[in-house]
């Protein structure tokens, strides 16, 4: 997906105003194949470090854009998803099991629980 495309779908989604300095986007974007819609996007902390999920039609991509250049990316099909939780309050918290492991973001956005919901029912 080129930069001006997943930019104007995060305008699209309301979510471009709390992302758009993020460096995650950067690895995002050529990410996303051609026919695949953005549905998601959301940060936590996961494994003691700040993580961006993004939520596709088709799958969940975990990324982590470390400094210098270093990072991590995790990429799970959404059919190999078992199930996931929300809880919203405060510090909001996001559980993901799949493929037989599970993915916990603490401080995350309680304000994307119905967005995200949404997407994981897409």
């Amino acid at each position: 997906m080129e930069k001006h495309d997943l930019e104007k779908r995060l305008r699209d989604l309301g979510e471009y105003s709390e992302y758009w300095m993020r460096k995650e986007l950067k690895i995002l974007g050529p990410m996303i194949k051609p026919g695949e819609e953005l549905y998601c996007v959301l940060t936590g902390v996961n494994e003691a470090n700040r993580k961006m999920l993004a939520v596709t039609d088709q799958r969940l991509i975990i990324i982590l854009a470390g400094a210098l250049g270093s990072g991590e990316i995790k990429v799970i099909k959404k059919e190999a998803v078992t199930g996931f939780c929300f809880e919203k309050k405060l510090f909001s918290k996001l559980a993901i099991s799949a493929a037989g492991e599970e993915y916990v973001f603490t401080n995350t956005q309680g304000g994307r629980k119905e967005l995200f919901e949404w997407a994981m029912g897409k």
